[in-house]
């Protein structure tokens, strides 16, 4: 039986904590750098690479021991690795130095993301709208409890388009305020025409006259 650095010894317990803690999905693994042949000195959830104990170190921990660039490194955060059957893992590799600061081993995380994909792609297309403004020209739904309040509230969202009180509208900027009324179907509501009446200031005969006029002009853009 080799013989284990203290320092990763300590780190044993460590490796069954996180993946006790973190789940099945996360495979944990402690190297020992002195045997790359043989490093892998602890591994819980070893099946999400296929791995296990005297197993050898990965290319790219042999590349990360031969390259300057992680000399000062302690931590490699959530790179993309894939596995021989094609799964994405989501990995994250700790140093771990003696009291000389030398590496001497590394604790691994891997994540297989294979269940979160799945879910996001369920949550993607939950969250996968068609725009209101296409469909119908707005960009919310009113969800009134009454039909006063969805009256009163197509007729304030109708004011912006003349700026000022509908009772001092041209009878043009009136005539074009009932033709953008009549195609969001305000005049399909009973009450509509009473209510946009006082609005406006005028009489229910003069609305009906105005909304003819409207639907004809309409009715002439479409021929």
């Amino acid at each position: 039986m080799k013989k284990i650095h203290p320092v990763l010894k300590a780190f044993i317990p460590v490796t069954k904590g996180l993946a006790q803690m973190l789940g099945p999905d996360y495979e944990i693994v402690l190297h020992d750098i002195t045997d790359p042949e043989h490093s892998v000195i602890a591994i819980e959830n070893g099946h999400v690479t296929g791995r296990k104990v005297g197993a050898p170190l990965t290319d790219l921990g042999l590349y990360i021991l031969k390259s300057e660039r992680f000399r000062n490194v302690d931590v490699v955060p959530n790179y993309m690795t894939t596995t021989s059957d094609g799964r994405i893992l989501r990995s994250t590799t700790i140093f771990i130095r003696d009291e000389s600061d030398k590496i001497i081993g590394f604790l691994c995380i891997n994540f297989d993301t294979t269940k979160i994909s799945m879910f996001k792609q369920v949550i993607d297309q939950h969250l996968s709208f068609q725009r209101l403004e296409e469909l119908a020209g707005a960009n919310h739904e009113k969800f009134a409890s009454r039909v006063e309040e969805l009256l009163s509230e197509a007729i304030q969202e109708i004011k912006s388009l003349t700026g000022k009180p509908l009772r001092y509208a041209t009878k043009e900027e009136k005539i074009m305020v009932l033709r953008k009324l009549d195609e969001k179907g305000f005049f399909l509501l009973k009450g509509a025409v009473d209510l946009l009446a006082k609005e406006m200031g005028n009489s229910k005969f003069t609305i009906y006259a105005y909304l003819r006029e409207a639907r004809d002009k309409s009715n002439a853009n479409i021929v």
